[in-house]
C-alpha cells in the first residue's frame, strides 16, 4: 500500500505520520482492498482540515473533515473513510449470485442389535 502524507502549511510530524499509517494499516487488515492513499493536512488559525483520497480495487474514495485540532480532524476522517470502506465491503459480500454455505445433513448410523438380546 502506497501512503503519501502532505501538510500544506508545515512539515508532517512523526506522531501524525504514525497515527495515519496505523489507521490505514488497521483498515487494510480489516478490508484488504486499499492499494494507495493520499492524505492532505492543512492548518489555519481557526480550524485544522484533513482530507483523504484512497484508491481501492476499481474505485476511489474521498472524504474531508474539519475540527479544532489536527488529531480530532484525523479521527473524524478515519470514521468517514471506514464507513465508506465498510459499505463497499458489505456490498461485495452480500451480492446476488454468491454461493450459499453448504450445510451437511446428519448421517443416520444403522442400529446394530445386541446379539445377547436377540432370540437366535
Amino acid at each position: 500500500m502506497n501512503i503519501k502524507i502532505t501538510h500544506r502549511n508545515a512539515k508532517v510530524s512523526d506522531s501524525v505520520k504514525d497515527k495515519v499509517e496505523g489507521w490505514l494499516n488497521a483498515s487494510q487488515e480489516r478490508y484488504e482492498v486499499i492499494t494507495s492513499a493520499n492524505i492532505i493536512l492543512e492548518s489555519t488559525d481557526r480550524q485544522d482540515m484533513a482530507e483523504a483520497s484512497i484508491h481501492i480495487a476499481g474505485k476511489d474514495i474521498f472524504a474531508k473533515a474539519e475540527a479544532d485540532n489536527l488529531y480530532a480532524a484525523l479521527d473524524a476522517l478515519a470514521d468517514k473513510i471506514d464507513r465508506q470502506l465498510d459499505k463497499i465491503h458489505q456490498k461485495h459480500i452480500s451480492k446476488k449470485g454468491t454461493q450459499r454455505p453448504v450445510v451437511e445433513e446428519p448421517v443416520e448410523e444403522p442400529v446394530l442389535e445386541d446379539p445377547e438380546l436377540s432370540p437366535v
